[in-house]
């Protein structure tokens, strides 16, 4: 299975709640498209960046095996090439890349397509 990235531009849904020095203005990234991943996981720097408020506590397991707990952030207004959704991040150790995990790809209506690197639009039911 092939790794790629896509930009994606957030911004805190509440941005009216942005505690002081935090910016409410949108943040444009890259972040790994990463089906392993149910969640957007963003690092710190992005979450203070947003000034997302902490909205409770998540255990996970990582690849590796490892079990954590990690910061529950809410909640991002997320764009992926023209489509958007909301949804919570889990909050990464600074440094850490962002990931694009398949909920939100999923409620954008997003298919991964590995073999071409890239996101395409999932085919119409009916």
């Amino acid at each position: 299975m092939g790794v790629f990235s896509v930009e994606v531009r957030m911004r805190n849904l509440l941005d009216y709640l942005v505690p002081e020095g935090a910016s409410s203005e949108s943040v444009v990234c890259e972040a790994i498209v990463d089906s392993g991943s149910s969640e957007l996981c963003l690092p710190t720097e992005i979450v203070e960046q947003l000034g997302l408020l902490v909205v409770g506590r998540k255990r996970m397991r990582t690849a590796d095996g490892q079990r954590h707990v990690w910061r529950l952030m809410g909640v991002v207004q997320l764009e992926v090439q023209g489509r958007e959704c909301e949804a919570r991040a889990i909050e990464l150790p600074r440094g850490a890349t962002p990931l694009l995990g398949a909920d939100p790809l999923a409620t954008m209506d997003w298919h991964i397509s590995p073999k071409d690197g890239r996101l395409i639009p999932r085919p119409p039911t009916s």
